[in-house]
């Protein structure tokens, strides 16, 4: 039997994904947590194989959840869970050394799958539905780089805002404080000589 603990702020999010891994008789899912201080306290007394984290929760959110687990060594396999399909996400997890991403929009299927072929010592990350660079994201950096001057972390966060990212999810992306991330997009509105995000989006989509 696999055991599993999900942290997830959205309540039927997290109840759903805890019916579909509980429909298969070799997976129980043994605590649900509604942010990641909440799973991080739970795993200081008690074990489970494997912990599906979301990144955006009040009170801790998953990359601090996931240092915090990390630093106290808990012998649980780590999952990213999240709505995320973006390079930059896949690569600040990466860099986590977590054992896997799953997007939220899987189907059942894959996600039990997926959740066995980690508990089996598989590392396993959804890239296929990621935005993945290509020639008009090369021509979007050397524009922005060299007509605009923006730094490689300003054309990071353009890319971010571009998604669709707020603020707040930037800085949780790129471990920043939300008070740089506002500080980067003030300085550029500057250099792009915009003054506002719409005309900025405009100019980058232009």
């Amino acid at each position: 039997m696999i055991t599993i603990a999900i942290a997830d702020d959205h309540k039927l999010m997290s109840e759903g994904i805890a019916s579909i891994l509980q429909s298969d008789p070799e997976l129980t899912v043994a605590k649900i947590c509604s942010n990641g201080k909440e799973l991080a306290e739970y795993l200081k007394n008690n074990t489970v194989d494997l912990a599906l984290v979301d990144l955006n929760m009040p009170v801790m959110d998953g990359p601090n959840t996931i240092r915090i687990l990390k630093n106290n060594q808990a012998a649980c396999k780590i999952v990213v869970l999240s709505m995320y399909a973006d390079e930059n996400v896949y690569a600040k997890c990466r860099e986590m050394d977590i054992n896997g991403y799953l997007h939220k929009d899987s189907d059942a299927q894959h996600l039990i799958d997926t959740i066995k072929a980690i508990y089996s010592g598989e590392n396993q990350y959804d890239y296929d539905q990621a935005q993945k660079p290509g020639e008009s994201d090369a021509i979007f950096e050397d524009k922005f780089l060299n007509k605009f001057k923006l730094s490689r972390r300003e054309l990071e966060i353009v890319g971010l805002v571009r998604n669709g990212h707020t603020n707040q999810e930037i800085a949780d992306l790129l471990f920043l404080s939300i008070h740089t991330v506002m500080t980067h997009r003030k300085n550029i509105l500057h250099k792009l000589d915009v003054r506002n995000t719409a005309e900025m989006l405009a100019l980058i989509n232009g």
